[in-house]
């Protein structure tokens, strides 16, 4: 074989080698560069859940507040010793307070040195000489 057509046969398939290691190399970059734009429409797509979930969260809490707010205004109507309202989201309720009728501080001074003095159970003497009760809807 000629030299010239030896040279010219490893200028061709260097060339070649070349030319597919560029057509590789532009191919891995373009399937990373798509990889990447999916990564961020997905992130984006979870970011956009999260905030429709938070503003139904907000909804239904502004909902509920405006429920117990109603239940107040219902209870206040029919009883005179009504307190206040709270919706308490962690627990999903409405509670309502209620100043005790029956409730007498002289009485219930008394009664707490009878407790501390027997050490009885104090939940008796909190739930009878508590100033308020609470109901939950």
């Amino acid at each position: 074989m000629d030299k010239s057509k030896l040279v010219l046969a490893i200028s061709i398939l260097l060339g070649c080698i070349i030319l597919g290691g560029f057509f590789y190399a532009s191919q891995i970059n373009k399937q990373q560069s798509i990889e990447r734009q999916q990564r961020i429409e997905l992130e984006a797509e979870r970011q956009k859940a999260e905030v429709k979930t938070e503003q139904e969260r907000k909804e239904y809490v502004a909902k509920r507040k405006g429920e117990c707010y109603e239940i107040y205004e219902k209870e206040r109507d029919k009883w005179n010793n009504v307190k206040s309202n709270f919706y308490n989201e962690k627990r999903d309720v409405c509670e309502i307070t209620y100043k005790q009728n029956k409730y007498n501080e002289a009485i219930c001074e008394e009664k707490l040195k009878e407790y501390k003095d027997t050490n009885l159970d104090m939940r008796a003497f909190i739930t009878e000489c508590n100033e308020y009760f609470t109901n939950e809807f």
